[in-house]
């Protein structure tokens, strides 16, 4: 795993959020992997645990538009700042969504541990909705 391996890997983990691709997470997690979606909540462990919670956060989003910038790589360990904004169903909002993740790599290029922080910003449904036409 180098730093254009990590850019990679970060543009694979976007379009499976902008289109749903989820068996695409069985080439970027370990089937070990250890998930920690916020850092106050326990961490999801296994392939199983990190697929069930995509699907599920997937089927509460319409229009989503993903952005993930890899800031650092090194040491099998990357870090990267993303930007999503998206309709969340169950709470019937826009939202816009910012945050950075911190990621170790085993051997085999899969991640291994990923420690998330974000934050939810609403906003004006008609806005979102015209930005993403």
């Amino acid at each position: 795993m180098n730093n254009n391996d990590f850019q990679v890997w970060c543009a694979s983990l976007a379009t499976v959020w902008n289109q749903g691709k989820l068996a695409a997470l069985a080439q970027l997690f370990s089937p070990t992997i250890r998930y920690q979606e916020h850092p106050f909540e326990p961490a999801l462990c296994g392939l199983a645990a990190v697929v069930g919670y995509w699907r599920n956060m997937l089927a509460q989003h319409q229009h989503v538009e993903c952005a993930i910038t890899p800031v650092l790589f090194a040491d099998g360990r990357g870090v990267a700042e993303w930007h999503t904004k998206l309709y969340h169903h169950q709470q019937q909002q826009a939202q816009d969504l910012a945050g950075i993740f911190i990621v170790n790599f085993d051997a085999q290029g899969q991640a291994s541990e990923l420690r998330e922080w974000w934050l939810a910003k609403a906003v004006e449904e008609q806005i979102v909705c015209n930005a993403l036409d």
